[in-house]
C-alpha cells in the first residue's frame, strides 16, 4: 500500500521504520447510565494498524461552545484519510490491562504529517470481562465483538521524522463502555446477550473511532 520509493511521487518523503507498542489507558470507567465498570480481563486480537496524513474524526468546537461540549465528532463521511504514512500488518494478541506496554512490531512508513490511524481487528476482536456496579446492584459480565471493517479516523497527530521514538496505541475503555446499560442485558450477562441493548452498546463502543488513540513517545536519551 505504501509508496516506499526514494522519490515517492516527488514529495521528498524519507523512508523510515519505527516501533509500535500497545499500552494501557489509565482512566475511570463509568457508563453514561451510571454504572461503574471494573475490568478483570481485556484482550485485543489485532491484525494491523495503518497511519494516514488526513485528520482524525475528533475535532475541536469553537471556544464559545466548549463549555457545552469540549469535543465534537464530525460525521464519518467527512473523514478523508489522505496520504499513507505507515503500516504494521503483523497479527497480535495483547492483554490491554498489562502494566507495561506490549511491543507490537516495527512499522514501515514515510516522513511527514500523521493525522489519523486505521485499526484492524482479528477474528476474535475485543474480548472483555468484568463487574459493573450501580446503586447496590452488581453485574458480572463478559463479551466479545469483532468489527466487520477497520476502525478508521482515530486520533494520532505527529510529525513523523527520522528521529527515534515509539507509537503507542491505547484503547479508551470509557468510550467502549459509554453506551452500555447493564440493566438491559436481556437473557444474560456472561456472555452478554447479543440481542440485548447492553450488547448493542458494546458493539457501538468497539466500533467508535474515538475509543482508540495513539501518541508518540520520544526515545530516551
Amino acid at each position: 500500500m505504501l509508496c516506499l520509493g526514494v522519490s515517492c511521487g516527488g514529495t521528498g518523503a524519507t523512508r523510515v521504520t519505527f516501533p509500535v507498542d500497545v499500552a494501557r489507558a489509565e482512566e475511570a470507567l463509568v457508563t453514561n447510565s451510571g454504572w461503574t465498570v471494573t475490568l478483570t480481563s481485556a484482550r485485543a486480537h489485532l491484525e494491523g494498524v495503518r497511519f494516514f496524513s488526513g485528520e482524525a474524526l475528533q475535532v475541536r468546537r469553537p471556544r464559545w461552545l466548549a463549555a457545552l461540549a469540549p469535543i465534537a465528532w464530525a460525521h464519518p463521511g467527512h473523514y478523508v484519510e489522505g496520504e499513507a504514512r505507515g503500516e504494521l500488518l503483523t497479527p497480535l494478541e495483547v492483554d490491554l490491562l498489562a502494566e507495561a506496554p506490549t511491543p507490537w512490531g516495527e512499522a514501515e512508513g514515510l516522513t511527514g504529517h500523521v493525522g489519523s490511524q486505521q485499526l484492524t481487528y482479528g477474528a476474535r476482536g475485543l474480548e472483555v470481562a468484568g463487574v459493573a456496579e450501580k446503586d447496590g446492584a452488581t453485574v458480572a459480565f463478559s463479551a466479545h465483538f469483532t468489527p466487520e471493517k477497520p476502525i478508521a479516523g482515530s486520533a494520532f497527530t505527529h510529525e513523523l521524522t527520522t528521529a527515534p521514538g515509539t507509537a503507542q496505541l491505547r484503547v479508551r475503555f470509557s468510550r467502549v463502555f459509554a453506551r452500555v446499560d447493564f440493566a438491559l442485558v436481556g437473557s444474560g450477562a456472561e456472555p452478554l446477550d447479543e440481542s440485548s441493548p447492553a450488547f448493542n452498546g458494546y458493539v457501538r463502543g468497539v466500533d467508535d473511532s474515538g475509543a482508540y488513540f495513539t501518541n508518540w513517545k520520544e526515545a530516551e536519551r
